[in-house]
């Protein structure tokens, strides 16, 4: 049986795929072949939408790729996925997890893994969506747009813990001045509404970040290229820095890379 909490020395790491089989398929390729045999989407994988015949198809398909290189890809949840569908056809097991094949797995809120070194990965996904207002929610647990279950819980915040990591898989991103200053020029595309709601769920996930102290955060969710270091400081005023990386989507280069988590390495690897 494969341990899913024991983390290599280095693995895959990709922005939002969005459903796209085609960029997803070829990313997994690039990665595999530099060698790394673990995978972690970042958010908004989208191939669990309304539990289709053709998304089982190309989960089936991709988990071919997976085989031929022994990889697994495990999915850290956005905000733009099927939950109605994913708590419908792909239950949790005993320890958290959703196998949506036998090579993909969903990993649960709070999960943690390490390397043989002792270094500490955790996920953290969820955030809110900012166009929530131009969404539909599911009816009797079908169909939809939008899910309740994008947002982090306090039950999240709880199962994450508060013993420190040094890196954190996530979706949504620190709230740093960097980010700020990237996402400011967009604000007039959304709703006072939107605004408040995503930046409520960004809240809920900086809690996250306060509470583990992670060296190192890497997200999806903004749709852009970032890396920059931030010092914030705990509920008890105590600082800490962080490095928060955000990769772009799908069909954009700067989406895929390689992560060292003992040396904090990243190596982007153009998606073309």
């Amino acid at each position: 049986m494969t341990d899913h909490t024991a983390v290599n020395t280095a693995f895959g790491v990709l922005g939002d795929p969005h459903k796209d089989f085609l960029w997803t398929k070829k990313a997994l390729t690039k990665l595999l072949t530099a060698g790394v045999k673990q995978v972690h989407v970042l958010g908004d994988f989208g191939f669990v939408w309304h539990g289709s015949p053709q998304e089982r198809n190309d989960l089936n398909r991709l988990t071919k790729v997976l085989a031929e290189a022994d990889a697994y890809l495990y999915v850290t949840g956005g905000n733009h996925e099927g939950y109605a569908a994913l708590n419908r056809h792909y239950p949790e097991d005993e320890d958290g997890y959703r196998h949506l094949t036998d090579r993909i797995i969903w990993l649960p809120r709070g999960w943690r893994g390490h390397t043989t070194a002792g270094t500490v990965v955790a996920s953290l996904g969820g955030a809110n969506s900012i166009d929530k207002g131009r969404r539909t929610p599911p009816v009797d647990g079908h169909g939809g747009s939008w899910w309740p279950e994008e947002q982090i819980t306090e039950d999240d915040l709880n199962r994450l813990g508060t013993d420190p990591v040094d890196v954190l898989l996530a979706h949504d991103a620190p709230r740093t001045q960097a980010l700020a200053a990237k996402l400011y020029p967009n604000q007039g595309f959304w709703t006072a509404e939107g605004l408040m709601y995503a930046d409520m769920g960004q809240q809920m996930f900086q809690r996250g970040v306060e509470q583990v102290k992670p060296k190192v955060v890497i997200s999806g969710h903004y749709h852009l290229f970032l890396d920059t270091t931030e010092t914030f400081h705990d509920h008890t005023g105590n600082a800490f820095d962080t490095r928060s990386i955000i990769l772009d989507c799908n069909g954009f280069s700067r989406s895929a890379a390689v992560f060292e988590p003992e040396t904090q390495t990243l190596r982007i690897l153009p998606v073309v």
